[in-house]
């Protein structure tokens, strides 16, 4: 079954193993692959690389912009699938872009919803957006500090991690809820998954002195980043065939692709509030202006 699927974070780890899976499934699917820098290999015919930093807001803007015009031909460009898998792995502190964002959370969460927010128009009715990052440990909302989401005044890694990933967790649910208010509206599936330890060159940013304890973990737990494609990829497809059956439109799977059933529903007050934090913080950063 041939399919048009966008994965950004596509140029290396998780996100190559994903797009190479899906493009090697039928020679009639067009995958394109986004990041920062193109791979040194693109091994299928129907693959190609269109460059993004997905660290800057108004650079994402850009992108979709510029994707979302009407392509010569007559060529459709409608999506079937949209897989967001862009990270960084740091121990550094709070780290400003020129936008006024931490890179780790724009990379991990903020780009993540511009991206989904923009490309709404041009995804199919039927389709899936796969966020990767961790889809089982995002906790309940009393995990976040309500009066700093952003953490500009309270940041450490591990609340970063905290509101990143449940962040995310309330956003995929956000929009199935949207989805669901429109009467005969699309029947799209937003995943948040977690891709366990899967082995993949993101430990050589840490210092030099954390890189023989992440390899030696990596050596006895991590499973290759083609299984790990297979378990999201299949987890994906079978948590929206059955969630369309139960008219649940969004889901959280883990390492092995299975639905994680204990996820708490978000509250309609937490998710607008969520909601228009992020599109403030991230329409604040487009419409910034730079530096010279």
């Amino acid at each position: 079954m041939a399919t048009r699927a966008l994965v950004v974070g596509g140029t290396g780890g998780i996100g190559y193993a994903i797009a190479c899976r899906i493009a090697s499934e039928s020679k009639s699917s067009t995958v394109i692959i986004s990041g920062r820098n193109k791979p040194q290999e693109i091994p299928h015919a129907n693959m190609e690389f269109r460059p993004l930093d997905a660290s800057s807001m108004r650079c994402i803007k850009q992108y979709t912009d510029a994707y979302k015009l009407a392509p010569e031909g007559g060529k459709d460009r409608s999506l079937d699938l949209l897989v967001l898998t862009q990270g960084i792995l740091t121990m550094a502190g709070r780290t400003e872009t020129p936008e006024g964002i931490d890179r780790k959370m724009a990379l991990h969460y903020y780009g993540r919803q511009l991206l989904i927010r923009e490309l709404l128009p041009v995804l199919k009715d039927d389709a899936k957006v796969l966020v990767v990052l961790d889809g089982v440990r995002g906790g309940p909302p009393n995990k976040l500090n309500w009066d700093d989401l952003d953490l500009k005044r309270s940041y450490g890694l591990g609340s970063a991690a905290n509101h990143c990933i449940s962040m995310n967790d309330a956003m995929v649910q956000a929009y199935a809820a949207r989805q669901q208010q429109q009467e005969g509206g699309p029947r799209r599936h937003f995943v948040h998954a977690y891709p366990g330890v899967v082995q993949t060159n993101i430990a050589s940013s840490l210092p030099w002195y954390l890189r023989p304890a992440a390899q030696a973990v990596s050596h006895l737990l991590a499973v290759s980043a083609d299984t790990c494609a297979e378990h999201m990829i299949r987890g994906t497809r079978e948590c929206a065939a059955a969630g369309e059956k139960e008219g649940r439109f969004w889901s959280c799977i883990d390492d092995k692709g299975r639905l994680v059933a204990s996820k708490p529903a978000w509250g309609e007050e937490q998710m607008n509030k969520i909601e228009e934090h992020t599109w403030k913080v991230i329409d604040d950063a487009i419409n910034k202006t730079l530096p010279s």
